[in-house]
């Protein structure tokens, strides 16, 4: 099974808008989940109460959102959302 990714352009325009300090974090943050997404500085979790959405740490206050999908023998992450902790989970 290969990893593939992807973004949504949302995540595209989030991202791009990170201030500059906050900007490097994700990208730095992006690059370790490719290449281990296991890294304990990502904090990667599955989102209660959901199938294949998973989140990752950026810093103590970044989260970004990332399905995690199949298209045959491929495993497909795309990063969905990014953002505060209250952007990605907004309150109900």
């Amino acid at each position: 099974m290969s990893r593939r990714f992807r973004s949504t352009r949302k995540f595209d325009k989030q991202f791009k808008s990170l201030d500059g300090n906050s900007y490097k974090q994700a990208v730095k943050a992006v690059e370790l989940f490719i290449s281990d997404p296991s890294h304990p500085s990502l904090r990667y979790k599955k989102i209660q109460g959901t199938n294949s959405f998973y989140e990752i740490s950026v810093n103590m206050s970044i989260r970004i959102i990332i399905e995690i999908t199949s298209e045959g023998q491929d495993q497909i992450n795309t990063f969905y959302i990014i953002g505060t902790h209250n952007e990605v989970f907004p309150s109900k």
